[in-house]
């Protein structure tokens, strides 16, 4: 009796609250219908934990769907030449803010941590605000503070981005490096069971300088893995090596905003490639179809490459050859996108061996992620290739072993993986309480993904 009499309680207590939030969630909607609507666009560094923006911005109403936003910001990131990151922050007016566009952007260091990615892009969506708080209830929560460098009368302000002084920017003279980055790396892994026992080993190293001129990157990398496997206790076990290093450089000169040269070297070891040593040489050029300072929304490269490869195998190939040198040229075709809409990447590559015309590969390769309607998004990625240049293959094929196990490459006419997704959101439009405890947040989701390869 006194377990049903509490379960009627509880029952009762349940429906009075849910009975009470229709008149509450009115009050609070007619309130935020008066502040600032956001979405905060960012997928990529610095941006894993959206609810720290949220918590350190609680002057605006925070939205999940840009159809229901006053601001859109879109937030887009590169590499810098000393290792680090340059976030571009891109303010988009909506509604009553149409064509009140405003770009700002920051760079981190090389060694910056998530922490200081995320405070730094916090700093830049504080600034680029206040544009559209001013005129907003908000406004009188807006306390704007200058430091004692004088920051605001030394940074000049061109289409919306804000720029060094020429007193500012870093020379050669200024930095004892000289542009230099160097960094070094490894990771060792080891894992087993009764059975099976596995380790794996990887090191890699690089050094890279860039200036608006001139690139130059060169980076290392060793790996190599092994399985045992105990199929049964009185055969000797099963194991499985796959090693191998790499090499490669690049060195790129700036020509004009849109045109440039440019020359690879790889030369490396691969025991699933039958390659006891090879290398190659590359000297190409490459156009941009939109200046290259665009590069955070948007690019459309065409590069053409002359590539010298000469090979070393480890085992006599289909085509009787121990080593051999052969000439080819590549084309490749790329788009980058990162607007409004949502995000694309899309790439076509054709090569061609020039002493024979059936040694050929073309590949596409592309993702596409972007809102149909309001809540609902579509990504699609994956990539093809038509293979007709396997000069390596072994004459001996691969065993049944290296079959299973992957440690030969074998004879294919192409290979291809794709993914398919969506998700639909749906319910309030805000997105405003941060309510971290027992690990999640809340709010109405559905995702579905679908892969192959």
């Amino acid at each position: 009796m006194e377990i049903r009499k509490a379960a009627r309680v509880a029952c009762l207590t349940l429906l009075t609250c849910l009975c009470t939030l229709p008149s509450s969630a009115q009050q609070l909607q007619d309130t935020r219908d008066v502040v600032l609507k956001l979405f905060l666009d960012c997928q990529g560094a610095g941006c894993e934990d959206l609810d720290f923006f949220r918590s350190e911005v609680p002057v605006v109403n925070w939205v999940r769907d840009r159809e229901d936003s006053d601001l859109h910001v879109l937030v887009t990131d590169q590499p810098t030449g000393g290792g680090g990151r340059l976030f571009t922050l891109a303010f988009i007016g909506r509604g009553e803010f149409e064509g009140e566009d405003q770009e700002l952007s920051i760079s981190t260091v090389a060694d910056a941590t998530d922490d200081e990615q995320r405070t730094a892009i916090l700093g830049r969506l504080k600034l680029g605000l206040v544009q559209y708080l001013v005129g907003t209830p908000a406004a009188d929560q807006i306390e704007v503070v200058l430091g004692t460098q004088g920051v605001g009368a030394e940074i000049a302000e061109q289409g919306g981005r804000a720029i060094p002084g020429e007193d500012q920017v870093a020379s050669p003279g200024d930095d004892p490096w000289n542009f230099w980055v160097f960094r070094l790396g490894g990771n060792g892994i080891l894992n087993g069971e009764s059975r099976i026992k596995g380790s794996n080993l990887i090191a890699n190293l690089s050094a890279n300088r860039t200036t608006d001129a001139w690139k130059f990157d060169i980076s290392g990398l060793f790996r190599r893995s092994k399985s045992e496997f105990t199929v049964n206790p009185d055969l000797p076990q099963v194991v499985s090596v796959i090693e191998d290093w790499r090499l490669s450089s690049i060195l790129v000169r700036s020509l004009t905003p849109k045109w440039s040269l440019g020359v690879r070297t790889i030369s490396g070891r691969s025991t699933r490639l039958n390659e006891d040593f090879q290398w190659s040489i590359s000297p190409g050029i490459e156009y941009n179809l939109v200046p290259y300072s665009e590069s955070t929304r948007r690019l459309f490269t065409l590069q053409a490459l002359l590539n010298v490869r000469h090979w070393d195998y480890t085992e006599e190939t289909v085509y009787f050859e121990t080593e051999e040198t052969r000439l080819a040229a590549s084309l490749t075709a790329a788009v980058n996108q990162v607007q409004p809409w949502g995000r694309m990447q899309l790439s076509l590559t054709g090569s061609q061996y020039l002493h024979d015309a059936d040694l050929y590969r073309v590949a596409l390769n592309g993702s596409v992620s972007f809102r149909l309607f309001r809540g609902f998004s579509v990504n699609v990625g994956g990539f093809y290739a038509w293979v007709r240049d396997q000069l390596f293959l072994p004459t001996g094929g691969a065993s049944q072993e290296d079959v299973l196990l992957r440690q030969r490459q074998l004879q294919t006419n192409f290979n291809y993986a794709t993914v398919v997704g969506f998700s639909y959101q749906f319910g309030s439009i805000f997105n405003n309480v941060v309510n971290p405890r027992f690990g999640g947040g809340g709010g109405d989701r559905i995702e579905i993904n679908i892969r192959g390869d």
